[in-house]
């Protein structure tokens, strides 16, 4: 019986995790280069280590955290020059007062002197890690990131991957992120994880937006079900609660 509710109450954790990613999804649907979180069960390394004759390291609490989709997003076509979207893996270098990170959006423009900034103000960097400064607006972006201006290259735009699992993941079955999501849709590395080129099936689109990889209708579908699966969870601690009062105050009574 005490088992039951530690059960339906470890349950009930675990729908309020997967209702605030859920939630956080759906806020940030509609930014350019947001990647959705996830729910991480502890299924998939216990299958693992159950796989290589190892115990198990858990019992009731199937929830391991949450994890970042790399999944690509839509391609969107602005038309505009200054907005840029990666198809394939890898990020775009970017330089803040708290150091540089690494972003999926691509949502660039101009200032008055000509930087190449993101929509935040934050300089976007070259291959060699400096700062992007144009001579006028009118320029164009091969799909190796090379800046055309006046005939003539000008930059190179800075993209860059990191290390992946056996599988092709910066998220190993554990739930071990290799990347860090950072406020404002940036990214930064964890400490000893290597920075590399991008890769050559990488290419750079002019004029487009990644959108987020966020479905809002399945996500509130999601959601529904989050919301109805607690309220059971519910019902079922007041269920074993009556039935717990009842053998505390009922069955060991002695009737005369």
């Amino acid at each position: 019986m005490i088992q039951g509710l530690y059960e339906s109450g470890t349950s009930m954790m675990n729908r309020t995790t997967r209702q605030d990613v859920i939630a956080n999804n759906i806020s940030n649907s509609e930014v350019p280069g947001f990647k959705r979180d996830g729910v991480f069960l502890r299924e998939l390394g216990e299958a693992r280590r159950k796989g290589s004759g190892a115990h198990p390291v858990w019992r009731s609490d199937r929830l391991a955290g949450a994890f970042i989709d790399f999944d690509q997003g839509t391609m969107r076509q602005t038309g505009s020059s200054r907005h840029l979207a990666i198809h394939g893996s890898g990020f775009f270098q970017v330089r803040t007062p708290q150091g540089d990170v690494y972003t999926r959006n691509g949502e660039f423009s101009l200032t008055n002197k000509g930087m190449l900034v993101t929509n935040l103000g934050h300089s976007v960097l070259d291959d060699r890690g400096g700062e992007i400064v144009l001579q006028g607006t009118v320029f164009s972006v091969n799909e190796n990131g090379q800046i055309i201006e006046n005939g003539q290259p000008a930059a190179t735009i800075g993209i860059f991957d990191f290390e992946k699992d056996a599988d092709g993941f910066y998220q190993d079955p554990d739930g071990v992120t290799r990347l860090e999501r950072k406020p404002n849709g940036f990214f930064f590395p964890k400490p000893g994880v290597n920075r590399l080129p991008k890769s050559p099936d990488t290419k750079i689109m002019q004029g487009f937006l990644e959108e987020a990889n966020v479905d809002p209708i399945t996500q509130m579908v999601e959601m529904l079900e989050v919301v109805r699966s607690y309220e059971a969870d519910q019902r079922a601690i007041r269920a074993q609660n009556e039935t717990l009062g009842r053998s505390v105050n009922d069955v060991g009574s002695i009737r005369v």
